[in-house]
């Protein structure tokens, strides 16, 4: 650490080297330093907003919803986090995570249970422009609308179906259900803006492209992984194929027996430029996927070793780490064991293993970049926070 400081003070290496240095560093010290219990049910989901990095939402098992205030961010922080990470200065990144208060959370406010839903909470997700709005989904067929300021219901959609999971791009919900269809909501309209015929079975997972606001990436309960264009009337432009491992690859894309994993698929997370896609399923296994280089997509063939565990069909909180935190991308993957892997996304090492006794991790939410923090809500009713020594 010394000579690091030596040579960031005689400038050998930029702030943002110092900080990605830094900061893989302090991954092999993660451990919980606060824990917050929300109720007897389950934390099923959480959402923390990315403007101030500030407010946490989390849905239980037992169809309540809490409001949570996180540490305290520093105006610095924000201002160079707004610039595009041009840190030029003499300060080094790291430091900037020192001038923010570690409380914890603080309650801020609840919708107790059976007030906002009949029945468990499966998702919730902030509005992605402002925290004036967030969005929920339960167990009781129902997608609401909330005012965050009133904590009361703006729009409520009923699906008559299980809701598991949403993503949300621009005015448009992306509903995985217990039904073969996926369903695109409009917020405007308050109604179905659009039903694309999905999987054979429960769409379990969905994610928009986080740079192309008209594809959408699925996953079912029949292993598959398909990939949409919401603008085209045939809106499948492929399957992906876990077969497909090289650029010579001819196989009809319309047979039945095309898989992406063996088994239910649970788990998708895109990279920041959406060049690669990330899935788990009920088969234990993490699968990389090359959504740039060729047609169809590639599965890389990467290997996350036989520690994963994923047995439960229900959405999985599959995460990567921000981008630019360091120079290797890490997945983090929270096992049914209960234990929480970090691997290297570019060639599965594994990092780093957490293991703690509140049961298993069901959801998951990074805090700011460059502050190694991150908070997971258990089965037991338990939101942990994980920082670094």
């Amino acid at each position: 650490m010394n000579s690091l400081i030596h040579d960031r003070k005689l400038g050998i290496i930029s702030p943002l080297e110092f900080s990605k240095t830094l900061i893989e560093s302090t991954y092999i010290s993660l451990h919980p330093h606060n824990t917050n219990y929300h109720s007897n049910g389950s934390i099923n989901c959480l959402s923390l907003e990315n403007h101030e990095f500030k407010y946490l939402l989390s849905g239980s098992a037992d169809s309540s919803i809490k409001l949570w205030e996180s540490s305290e961010t520093s105006d610095e922080f924000l201002t160079n986090l707004d610039s595009g990470f041009d840190f030029s200065g003499e300060e080094p990144i790291s430091s900037l995570k020192s001038t923010a208060k570690n409380q914890g959370l603080r309650l801020l406010g609840t919708i107790p249970r059976k007030t906002g839903h009949d029945f468990g909470v499966s998702y919730v997700q902030w509005w992605p422009v402002d925290t004036g709005m967030f969005i929920s989904s339960s167990f009781d067929h129902t997608v609401k609308i909330w005012d965050t300021n009133e904590f009361s219901i703006i729009k409520e959609f009923n699906l008559n179906n299980r809701v598991y999971s949403f993503d949300i791009k621009n005015n448009l919900i992306a509903i995985a259900s217990d039904q073969p269809f996926i369903r695109l909501l409009d917020i405007n309209s308050t109604s179905t803006a659009q039903t694309i015929k999905g999987h054979k079975g429960k769409t379990i997972t969905v994610k928009w492209h986080p740079k192309d606001e008209n594809i959408l990436a699925s996953g079912g309960f029949d292993g598959e992984i398909k990939i949409w264009d919401i603008r085209r009337s045939n809106n499948c432009l492929c399957r992906l194929d876990m077969l497909n491992t090289s650029n010579y690859y001819n196989e009809d894309l319309t047979k039945e027996s095309i898989k992406a994993h063996s088994a239910p698929v649970n788990g998708l997370v895109w990279d920041k430029l959406g060049h690669t896609l990330f899935s788990t399923g009920n088969d234990d296994k993490i699968k990389v996927w090359d959504m740039l280089s060729n047609y169809p997509p590639k599965n890389k063939l990467i290997n996350f070793g036989p520690l994963t565990r994923n047995k439960f069909l229900q959405n999985l909180p599959l995460t990567l780490n921000y981008n630019y935190e360091n120079d290797l991308q890490y997945i983090i993957f929270p096992s049914d064991n209960g234990d929480l892997f970090f691997f290297r996304t570019v060639d599965g090492k594994l990092v780093k293993r957490i293991r703690q006794d509140s049961g298993r991790i069901v959801s998951l939410a990074m805090d700011r970049p460059f502050s190694n923090e991150f908070y997971c809500g258990t089965i037991n009713g338990d939101i942990l926070g994980f920082k670094s020594y």
